[in-house]
């Protein structure tokens, strides 16, 4: 048993949310929160990836990211173009001529530790925290898990239903070590939304909206333009069918995200 005063105690000196949402999420409410699993959905190809190591970097806070879907070498690629707001084109041949300058900028987003497991399952994932809270003394603020359909579980021959044991999974993972789950998951593509809509919550894969406290679904607007909507948010306003999305600035040649507010650097 447990008090609420005790509670208070052991989560002081940690920030209850990540920092540094962008404003025009923030003013809606939209936060990650630790102790809580965050989804971001949507389509193959729309930024769910680019949105979420954005928000890992912007945070600043320590960030374990598991990659299950995309190569070392790939994230390396992304985050050094979103580092230098240079074309990931122009930066490849860099990453072979100049490694040195690789190798300095990246140390902009030294808080980030990764996980490249293609086929991880909820032992490995735990076992990672285990290692991050042994070898820096605390837990992650934020583990990102790049994508839900990479990660194995006991599905007993029904794929959905295995999913949504997950997300349970990542409930007590997300409440044992006191720290944010970000899962990123696929909407279904047979799913259509209007011009101007970013795909409701009923359209997520697995029906796996029942666990998290947050579910952001995407789509892209017009060009340079990210649709971002809080089609489920426990703790402020949402947008179950999708139809009132922020606008939020995007790059996806060079891995920039954008708050309209502050520009593009």
């Amino acid at each position: 048993m447990l008090r609420l005063e005790r509670a208070i105690k052991q989560t002081a000196g940690h920030a209850p949310v990540v920092p540094n949402m962008w404003p025009v999420l923030a003013d809606r409410q939209v936060q990650i929160r630790r102790g809580e699993v965050s989804v971001i959905a949507g389509p193959p190809g729309c930024g769910k990836s680019t949105l979420a190591l954005a928000l890992a970097v912007r945070s600043g806070s320590p960030t374990l990211y598991c990659s299950a879907d995309t190569h070392s070498h790939t994230m390396a690629l992304r985050q050094l173009a979103m580092l230098a707001n240079r074309n990931q084109a122009d930066i490849e041949p860099v990453m072979v001529t100049h490694p040195e300058w690789c190798e300095q900028t990246l140390q902009q987003a030294a808080h980030i530790r990764w996980c490249f497991d293609s086929a991880p399952n909820m032992r490995s994932i735990d076992d990672e925290l285990t290692a991050y809270e042994e070898l820096y003394g605390d837990t992650p603020d934020l583990v990102v898990i790049d994508n839900l359909t990479d990660v194995v579980g006991d599905s007993g021959g029904d794929e959905w239903g295995g999913m949504r044991s997950l997300m349970k999974d990542f409930k007590h993972l997300a409440r044992q070590h006191d720290t944010a789950v970000l899962v990123l998951h696929h909407t279904s593509e047979g799913w259509q939304s209007p011009e101007g809509f970013c795909p409701p919550m009923r359209a997520l894969q697995g029906k796996v909206a029942q666990t998290p406290a947050l579910v952001l679904t995407l789509a892209q607007g017009q060009p340079g333009v990210l649709l971002v909507c809080p089609v489920k948010n426990r703790y402020g306003p949402s947008s179950p069918g999708g139809a009132d999305p922020s606008w939020i600035g995007y790059n996806p040649a060079s891995m920039q995200i954008y708050d309209p507010s502050e520009g593009q650097r």
